[in-house]
């Protein structure tokens, strides 16, 4: 079976488990009750919204562990509905953080990229609980 089979069979799966997963709390607010949303998310490690062309800097951290990294967003779009910016990954919290999740290699991929490399992803965000199901990963182009 091909891998890029094997990962998007596997980020199908984890949507499914995350999506069944019962409510957590009695009272729930628009934002954790919102319906899961695909988004394209790109830009560097390690940049603020003080580096040139980045919107804003947020905290990521993953499912494969290590320590949080901030990432330098440069570009943000979000899917049904479309709506573009980092606004997408407001929660209720002052400062946006990100979780990873999905296939290892993605999540690792993601992580792991050079501070030097753009990062292109593709994935599900889920709001209420700021994951994001990562279903593609890029690494490419020096800036």
């Amino acid at each position: 079976m091909p891998s890029i089979f094997r990962s998007s069979l596997a980020a199908i799966a984890t949507l499914a488990a995350v999506m069944l997963l019962p409510a957590v709390g009695v009272a729930r607010s628009p934002v954790a009750s919102s319906p899961p949303r695909p988004i394209r998310i790109e830009g560097y490690w390690e940049r603020d919204a003080r580096a040139p062309g980045v919107l804003e800097g947020i905290r990521v951290t993953s499912s494969a562990g290590g320590s949080p990294r901030v990432f330098g967003v440069t570009a943000l779009q979000a899917y049904k509905p479309a709506e573009e910016g980092v606004q997408v990954l407001r929660n209720t919290a002052p400062a946006i953080s990100l979780r990873l999740l999905g296939d290892e290699s993605l999540v690792r991929r993601f992580m792991d990229a050079p501070g030097t490399q753009k990062v292109v992803a593709h994935g599900v965000f889920r709001a209420g609980s700021s994951t994001l199901i990562l279903d593609s990963v890029k690494v490419g182009e020096s800036d």
